[in-house]
C-alpha cells in the first residue's frame, strides 16, 4: 500500500511540532526531555479500516500514540466469543496492557483509516530511567486507564440500557473536551453492533435507545456522529438507580 503525500506529511512530523504532544506521552515534559523522546518516535504504517495494529498474544515490542483516525481493542476466549474492550481516539496510548509480562492481553484493530506513532519499549525504558518526568507520565496514564476500567465496569454492572449508552457518550464526550476540542459533537466510527458487544446489549436496544435520546432532543445523530442537545439531561438519564435487566 503506497502512501498519500497527505500521509506522508502528517507521519514526518514528531513529538515537538506535533498537535497532540499535550495529549499523550510528551504532556508534563521540558523541552529537552521532549526531544530525547521524539529521537524514540517511529511512525507506524497507515492503517485501513480492520487493519491490526498488533494482536492477542504478540510480545510488547512498541507503545502506539495514535495520531487520527480511532481503533478498538478485542479479546478472544478459548471458546471463539469476541468482546470489544474499548475505543481509541487521537492523542491516547495502545499497549500498556502488555507491560505486566511483556504479552499483548487484546488486539488492537483500525475502526477507520489511522495513524499511529510507535515507540519501542526496550529504548523507552532506557529512557524512563533518566527522566523522573517520564516515569511520573507512564504512571498517570496507566492510572487512567485503570480508572477508566474500574468506570466500565460500573456502567455495566448497575446501569440499564438508557444508563449504558449515556454514560458512553459522556466519556467519549469527555476525552473530546481534554483535547481541548468541543464535546458537543461526539464522533462514533464504531457500527452499532459494536457499541452494542461493548456495552453487552441486544442491536435492537441499542438502535431504540438512540431513537428515544433522538425523539426526547438529547441528542442527534448524524451519520459518524452525535451531536449531544441537551448535555445537563443526558448526564441525568447517565446516573439512573440500579440495573435492569432488558427483557426486549
Amino acid at each position: 500500500m503506497v502512501a498519500t503525500s497527505r500521509q506522508l506529511q502528517q507521519l514526518s512530523e514528531t513529538c515537538s511540532h506535533c498537535s497532540l504532544r499535550y495529549l499523550c506521552l510528551p504532556y508534563g515534559l521540558s523541552v529537552a526531555d521532549v526531544g530525547r523522546l521524539e529521537a524514540l518516535v517511529r511512525p507506524g504504517e497507515p492503517l485501513e479500516l480492520g487493519d491490526e495494529l498488533f494482536a492477542q498474544g504478540d510480545d510488547l515490542q512498541n507503545i502506539h500514540a495514535i495520531r487520527d483516525g480511532s481503533m478498538k481493542t478485542v479479546v478472544v476466549d478459548a471458546d471463539g466469543f469476541e468482546q470489544i474492550l474499548g475505543f481509541y481516539y487521537p492523542g491516547e496510548l495502545l499497549g500498556l496492557d502488555g507491560f505486566a509480562d511483556q504479552r499483548h492481553h487484546c488486539t488492537a484493530i483500525a475502526l477507520e483509516p489511522t495513524t499511529v506513532c510507535r515507540i519501542p519499549v526496550d529504548r523507552l525504558d532506557a529512557l524512563v530511567d533518566d527522566l523522573p518526568s517520564l516515569r511520573h507520565q507512564l504512571m498517570r496514564l496507566m492510572s487512567q486507564a485503570l480508572s477508566d476500567e474500574e468506570q466500565l465496569l460500573l456502567t455495566l454492572g448497575r446501569k440499564n440500557s438508557e444508563g449504558r449508552i449515556t454514560s458512553l457518550l459522556l466519556t467519549l464526550s469527555r476525552r473530546l473536551a481534554l483535547r481541548g476540542l468541543a464535546g458537543d459533537r461526539v464522533p462514533l466510527s464504531m457500527k452499532r453492533n459494536e457499541m452494542a458487544n461493548f456495552l453487552s446489549m441486544r442491536l435492537e436496544t441499542v438502535s431504540r435507545v438512540f431513537t428515544k435520546l433522538q425523539r426526547d432532543h438529547v441528542i442527534k445523530v448524524a451519520p459518524g456522529e452525535v451531536e449531544i442537545l441537551d448535555m445537563g439531561a443526558l448526564r441525568e438519564r447517565s446516573g439512573q438507580g440500579a440495573w435492569v435487566a432488558d427483557q426486549s
